[in-house]
């Protein structure tokens, strides 16, 4: 049930803000990713908008927000749906490219393609508002992390400045990554053997024409 009121309250530190519906004296809670149309053009305090409410673990907050002077954007932003779409296809050139130029075993070329399109994907859910709903490059880059990107998804959280460094995220990502590794010891255990990395990833092998070596078991 959609609700119409006033932004009582916005802080542009924290991103957040409060806003106060018609005929009511408690306020909802609510981040800048969740006013759907606002351009950053305009200060949000004091604008008239149209809402819904959910309850958070924190509390009532307000979604699905829309400034009412205006426009109403598209349901999503294209672009986020863009990249869900292209990423797993990425991974799929990528992995191709990889077994079928440079001549890496599958998994050997799995591995770097989905880590580096997760880490593409990490760079895209970093740049984007935080809301009180997933949106769906956070979505992707989930399924992404689950799919074998949680090494680079570990580092990136850990290494850089993202709003993605939470405890809950860190326990989730470092589960996913304990798992992985369980599973390539168990079914791929020369993803392990690190002179096997080096004889892929130097030039001087590949160029000498020793990349055919690469083709037989490992064992």
């Amino acid at each position: 049930m959609p609700f119409a009121g006033t932004i009582v309250s916005h802080d542009l530190s924290l991103h957040t803000g409060l806003v106060l519906p018609d005929g009511n004296a408690q306020a909802f809670s609510f981040t800048e990713g969740d006013v759907l149309n606002w351009h950053r053009n305009s200060p949000l305090f004091g604008q008239r908008v149209s809402f819904e409410v959910v309850q958070t673990p924190q509390g009532y907050a307000a979604i699905q927000m829309f400034l009412l002077n205006e426009k109403p954007p598209r349901s999503l932003p294209s672009r986020e749906i863009t990249a869900c779409l292209v990423a797993p296809v990425m991974v799929a050139v990528t992995t191709y490219w990889l077994s079928h130029f440079l001549l890496f075993p599958p998994i050997f070329a799995y591995l770097p393609a989905i880590n580096f399109i997760t880490a593409i994907m990490f760079l895209l859910v970093n740049g984007t508002p935080r809301t009180h709903r997933p949106r769906p490059p956070e979505v992707m880059l989930l399924a992404l992390a689950t799919c074998g990107g949680a090494p680079i998804l570990m580092l990136l959280i850990i290494f850089t400045r993202s709003r993605l460094r939470s405890e809950g995220v860190i326990a989730l990502v470092f589960a996913l990554l304990l798992m992985q590794a369980i599973l390539f010891k168990r079914y791929y255990p020369q993803v392990y053997d690190r002179q096997m990395w080096n004889l892929l990833f130097s030039t001087a092998e590949i160029h000498q024409g020793k990349t055919p070596l690469l083709r037989e078991p490992i064992r």
